[in-house]
């Protein structure tokens, strides 16, 4: 027999709620809501004003609801480190997205290049959530085994333009992943000094960087056997 449809006083067909639903709607809502309000702290004030009371305080609910639905504040914290590196990836996208639009010519090492100054630019913008994807940001807090898997996967775009160039002869054949790992480590090395104020001047900051970028470039280029010669 067919479920029957309840009806209104005047006679018109009502859907029945699923209270289920209407629950799971409202935790969801919930719960982005307390991610935007950590994502609001964390860009406005800085990682220091990220605490459970504050957050909760934020959306003006309890802490015991903020527990539940994160698990505490590792719980939170794990969160944004994932919508940082789902942020770097988009922006990785985006940007090869308008390269192409442009009809720039994106053949040998270009779009190697265009990805390191995406990456240094999300850095300077965003200068809170890379400390929380790379440094100790967020005191006790370290990333679950698999978070950081698929934080690493927000460098695929690296590790696919490292095969191309070797594919199409720009570098010569060798371990694209160990390649794009090698670049990133100089990368995170130069933006990591630049985020902690030791260099005194931006463009001196912009020059290192650079020069961190075209030396592991120059380097895979050579080759390990030229190297030794």
């Amino acid at each position: 027999m067919k479920a029957k449809k309840t009806t209104s006083a005047r006679g018109a067909a009502r859907t029945p709620i699923d209270f289920r639903q209407a629950q799971e709607d409202l935790r969801i809502t919930l719960r982005q809501g307390m991610l935007d309000a950590a994502t609001r702290l964390l860009t406005e004030e800085g990682p220091s004003s990220l605490t459970v009371r504050r957050v909760a305080d934020a959306v003006n609910c309890s802490t015991t609801l903020l527990y539940s639905l994160f698990g505490g504040k590792d719980g939170l914290a794990n969160e944004l480190y994932l919508e940082g590196f789902a942020r770097l990836k988009e922006e990785f996208r985006v940007a090869s997205e308008q390269a192409a639009a442009r009809k720039e010519d994106m053949s040998g090492l270009a779009l190697l290049r265009l990805h390191a100054r995406v990456y240094h630019q999300y850095a300077k913008r965003n200068p809170s959530y890379y400390m929380v994807m790379f440094g100790d940001a967020i005191a006790g807090f370290v990333p679950p085994v698999e978070s950081r898997k698929q934080a690493w996967e927000s460098f695929e775009v690296l590790i696919e333009a490292f095969d191309a160039c070797m594919k199409s002869g720009a570098l010569p054949p060798s371990n694209p992943t160990a390649a794009a790992r090698l670049l990133w480590a100089a990368m995170h090395g130069a933006v990591s000094l630049e985020l902690k104020g030791y260099y005194l001047k931006t463009e001196r900051a912009d020059e290192l960087f650079d020069a961190a970028v075209h030396a592991v470039l120059r380097s895979l280029q050579v080759g390990p056997d030229d190297n030794n010669k």
